[in-house]
């Protein structure tokens, strides 16, 4: 049982919630029994909701003509710069300049985030550059290598 006490017009009110079944109520009015029908209040969405359209591939840029994220160096025609996904720091380079990897070949482990991330080669090739070392901080979108 729930107690309330309102005030209405000057007037004070003490009222007993004995029982609620359904839409029906049991109550007491200033010692005074009372049933009561309950009406429903429909709640409506305060959250707005998202609406997101499909996601599209950027048609790919000119290697000559596309623009260099700072603190980065800009890929030859022919190459692939492999770049950092999260910002995060280099824990350990898998690979030296001049080694032949397959894809999926272990490039280097980077942490971002307090996870270590294995980062991957995306196609065959040589490693050309590498532009960073362990324990170095990088950005998103930072050259990490780059393969020809």
């Amino acid at each position: 049982m729930k107690k309330f006490k309102f005030t209405i017009d000057g007037a004070s009110y003490s009222v007993n919630v004995k029982s609620v079944e359904g839409n029906q109520a049991e109550i007491e009015v200033n010692g005074k029994s009372y049933a009561v029908g309950l009406e429903k209040e429909v709640n409506t969405l305060k959250t707005p909701i998202l609406v997101r359209n499909d996601a599209q591939s950027k048609p790919s840029e000119s290697k000559a003509t596309a623009a260099s994220p700072a603190g980065s160096k800009p890929a030859k025609a022919g190459s692939k710069a492999v770049k950092a996904p999260l910002p995060g720091s280099i824990i350990s380079v898998a690979v030296k300049v001049g080694d032949t990897v397959a894809k999926g070949d272990l490039l280097l482990v980077m942490e971002s985030m307090k996870m270590e991330n294995n980062i991957l080669s995306e196609k065959e090739g040589v490693v050309k550059t590498i532009d960073v070392t362990a324990a170095q901080s990088v950005m998103q979108d930072d050259v990490l290598l780059t393969l020809e």
